[in-house]
């Protein structure tokens, strides 16, 4: 590391070699690093990018592409690669864990109490920055009605989760995985539960009284 030898640390997936299960890591080791290169690391962590086998993953061709084109242009992208200085890494005990400098990881998820409540989707979770990177910038009219300045609900005639794929402008499936968890997360309130506990339990009373019982 003080002969600024290392020019990139590059994350692989899991499963790609036979008998090894664990994310393998690549270490180019550049004796004449370029100028602009000098005293840095690029750390690039293509773990998500990989197409999954039965017995083996592999990368395909566009993954393989992308690891070369940003090293080749030695270019921070968002959640995939940082360009991180010597200086940096060695305040870090010389640290050279992937994640620490390019996270994939998502934030934490939020939870909205209200919308919990009242079956509704905050437009700021939908807004959020990294949801957007996941529905790629898509018009959720295509499956929400805006209910108020602050909460979308799903349109009235989507009466299930099956039925979300049918209305989606996309066959993606990390968007139509995200429109799914909102379902199950916000869809069945629990103010929703206590109608139908209520509900039950005036049929119930209901049948008590014809046997007799008050």
């Amino acid at each position: 590391m003080e002969d600024d030898l290392l020019e990139a640390v590059i994350g692989l997936p899991s499963s790609l070699f036979y008998g090894t299960g664990i994310p393998a890591a690549l270490l180019i080791i550049n004796k004449s690093k370029p100028e602009g290169r000098r005293g840095k690391v690029i750390f690039i962590n293509g773990e998500l990018e990989y197409e999954e086998g039965k017995n083996q993953n592999r990368l395909r061709d566009e993954d393989i592409e992308k690891i070369i084109a940003t090293y080749d242009n030695y270019e921070e992208t968002k959640r995939y690669s940082s360009v991180i200085t010597i200086e940096e890494i060695r305040e870090n005990d010389h640290n050279l864990n992937i994640r620490r400098y390019a996270d994939t990881s998502p934030p934490p998820e939020a939870f909205d109490v209200k919308a919990i409540l009242q079956s509704g989707i905050p437009v700021s979770e939908v807004e959020d920055e990294y949801i957007q990177e996941t529905l790629q910038g898509m018009d959720v009219s295509c499956v929400f009605t805006r209910r108020d300045d602050d909460y979308y609900e799903f349109k009235s005639e989507i009466t299930s989760k099956e039925e979300i794929r049918d209305h989606l402008t996309s066959d993606d499936g990390a968007i139509i995985g995200q429109f799914e968890r909102w379902w199950d997360k916000y869809r069945v309130s629990l103010h929703g539960l206590n109608e139908e506990v209520n509900q039950a339990e005036a049929t119930m009373w209901g049948h008590l009284k014809e046997l007799g019982y008050e």
